[in-house]
């Protein structure tokens, strides 16, 4: 809604396979932005049907998914349109090291990113365009500061995630324990 609010483009469209959620949010719009004044859309459809359209300058913001069904969108956009260029701002919950992995895959690099606190949870926010020229790290690279106690603490919470795993799945969760753990001795 903030790219409605603040007209950063010219048609935001939102995509999601819940219709009441939809049906609220086609309420809200029409409330807060007006259609005669704003370019908006809802679309109450799975993002993998989404046919990529050939123009200039696309955003695709994919949030609030698991990894598994982040990576799949990821996929599916790629795939409807291998030779059409635009940018994905994800922010899945949890597992951000595969969909890192999965956009280093499809050849995105990175524009920018941000570790995000609210409400008591850490999100990862990654800003990709297969245009930028920053080599996306699969553990993050210039999100983290690591004087901010809160930083520190979501990287203790991802390490703990994927030690636990790694109790069930030693050989693929323990390289990207020490991924993490490389990532923090190489600042110390």
């Amino acid at each position: 809604m903030s790219l409605l609010q603040n007209r950063s483009a010219d048609q935001v469209i939102f995509v999601d396979v819940l219709e009441d959620n939809m049906n609220n949010l086609t309420n809200r719009l029409g409330q807060d932005f007006p259609r005669d004044k704003n370019n908006w859309q809802v679309r109450c459809e799975d993002l993998k049907n989404i046919i990529v359209p050939a123009c200039d300058s696309q955003l695709f913001i994919i949030a609030g998914v698991g990894p598994h069904q982040t990576i799949e969108f990821i996929n599916s956009l790629c795939a409807s349109a291998p030779d059409i260029a635009f940018d994905l701002l994800v922010c899945s919950v949890h597992g951000n090291y595969s969909v890192r992995q999965a956009l280093i895959d499809e050849g995105y690099k990175l524009k920018n990113e941000r570790i995000i606190f609210e409400n008591n949870r850490f999100y990862e926010a990654i800003y990709a365009s297969k245009n930028a020229s920053k080599v996306i790290v699969d553990t993050g690279s210039q999100m983290w500061c690591w004087s901010d106690p809160e930083h520190k603490d979501y990287w203790h919470r991802v390490v703990a995630h994927y030690q636990q795993k790694a109790k069930k799945d030693p050989l693929q969760f323990e390289p990207i324990v020490s991924r993490y753990e490389a990532l923090r001795d190489s600042i110390a």
